[in-house]
């Protein structure tokens, strides 16, 4: 494998829902090096939000210890989807929300009454606090801070701006499930233009486009060259995607995953996209529509397993007794309906219970890959299937997919990294004429080699459908 040793690295600051990272690569992919912390949120005044300065501290100490070992030449930021910050200059008016802060009933109220339609922004009012909402709820119990921001910026771009970039929105995080976006006339929401919040969005720059360069401080604090360009920054999942059609794989199903799992298939017409269905549409970094599907698999998959950890082994040797015995995890473990609707906080298990910390984890197992089955039946994939991020490395979820899906290939990244590897590639973009390749992908064998029913698989997976779909 060889990798670019002739240009200066990129670093990449991945801020995910449930961990923070900071990944040194090459800017044709290759991770070189990789930190990561927990992200914790924390209460501040009447809602869950970031810790923005406890978050900056730790990027740019560590920054200042890659700076030792690698002479950067660019930082990035990718963020996962409905997070901003209002500012004034660059600095926070009021604290970044959590998408998970629980808003008031009369701001859900209020809200349920102005959100923009479905077909404007491709996604509904559930799960995910949508930016719009929390627009709403800072401008209603903050109106004297609401008042001083002069721009929204997502948080790979307030990240952008804290280290000497200019203020800039960018397309894929505008357009991940935010509401501020309408994502078929490429402008402002209806509801950004009737509360009068529009002017709070900057220019949209293209992903990976230079914004400036490290500011003075920033260099004094971490060691980078003042030449170090900041460039902007983008929505995590898409990074993730762009991955793939930098490497000439942009007719494959990508399943991003992490706390969500965001299945990706180019070519969908809009009209197949099903709000009751966990469907939206994300416009990738090249302004493509890019139809999606998005529920918590990961999050669910944790809530079922609780604190019963088991090795592959034990966990593939698990299945065929829950199977037999018929015992499922029926939707949905989260506040969110995902794929049925009405299933939202009713998540419960049926047959009888798991006896042991493998069949707890094959339960989940099980969940999650006939969850991800029915979002590539949704997207009608029939090409090739790749898993990307915390569920790549989840061998029996891979060969379970791989089961079901048996007219198609499955493949899983061998890197940990996709999200932070996706936005490196952003870097140099413009300029680069051939596929990338350090997109290193390893086939998944179907359960079938293990003297495995994979009718059982099919016929469980029937079941479930039946025992989750509402009540006619």
């Amino acid at each position: 494998m060889m990798r670019s040793i002739v240009s200066n690295p990129i670093a990449v600051l991945d801020i995910g829902k449930t961990n923070l990272k900071l990944v040194v690569a090459s800017d044709d992919g290759w991770p070189l090096e990789t930190h990561g912390v927990p992200n914790v949120p924390m209460t501040q005044g009447s809602y869950l939000a970031y810790d923005l300065a406890g978050l900056e501290e730790w990027f740019l100490d560590t920054l200042a210890d890659l700076s030792q070992r690698h002479a950067i030449g660019a930082v990035i930021v990718a963020a996962h989807g409905c997070g901003a910050v209002l500012v004034d200059g660059d600095t926070p008016v009021l604290p970044m929300m959590d998408y998970d802060a629980v808003s008031p009933p009369a701001i859900d109220e209020a809200y349920a009454r102005i959100a923009p339609g479905y077909d404007e922004v491709f996604c509904g009012i559930g799960g995910a606090m949508r930016l719009g909402k929390q627009l709403l709820w800072q401008e209603s119990a903050y109106p004297v801070e609401f008042a001083r921001a002069k721009a929204y910026l997502t948080t790979a771009q307030f990240f952008a701006l804290r280290l000497g970039g200019r203020a800039a929105s960018e397309i894929s995080q505008l357009a991940a499930q935010s509401h501020i976006w309408d994502l078929i006339h490429r402008q402002p929401s209806s509801l950004m233009r009737k509360r009068g919040w529009s002017h709070l969005l900057p220019e949209c720059v293209p992903a990976g486009e230079v914004l400036g360069t490290v500011s003075e401080s920033v260099t004094r604090r971490t060691g980078l060259a003042q030449s170090t360009e900041i460039l902007c920054g983008v929505h995590d999942s898409n990074a993730n995607l762009f991955r793939y059609k930098a490497a000439g794989m942009a007719d494959a199903s990508i399943l991003s995953t992490g706390t969500w799992m965001i299945g990706f298939q180019r070519g969908l017409p809009l009209d197949k996209l099903d709000c009751a269905r966990a469907m939206v549409l994300n416009i990738d970094v090249d302004g493509e529509n890019a139809p999606s599907t998005l529920i918590a698999a990961g999050r669910e998959y944790d809530l079922i397993r609780g604190e019963h950890f088991a090795s592959d082994a034990a966990v593939l040797a698990a299945l065929p007794t829950l199977l037999s015995r018929g015992t499922l995890a029926l939707p949905s473990f989260v506040g969110d309906d995902g794929l049925f609707p009405g299933a939202a906080r009713r998540g419960r298990v049926i047959g009888p219970p798991p006896e042991t910390p493998a069949e707890w984890q094959a339960l989940a197992v099980l969940y999650a890959a006939f969850s991800a089955n029915r979002c590539l039946d949704a997207l009608e994939s029939s090409k090739r299937i790749v898993i990307d991020g915390g569920f790549a490395a989840n061998l029996p979820f891979a060969r379970c997919l791989a089961t079901l899906r048996s007219s198609q290939s499955v493949w899983v990244s061998r890197s940990p990294d996709g999200t932070a590897l996706g936005a490196a590639l952003l870097w140099r973009r413009f300029s680069r004429t051939l596929p990338v390749s350090s997109v290193i992908l390893e086939a998944v064998t179907s359960l079938s080699n293990d003297r495995f029913e994979p009718r059982d698989l099919s016929t469980a997976y029937q079941s479930w459908i039946a025992f989750s779909e509402p009540a006619s």
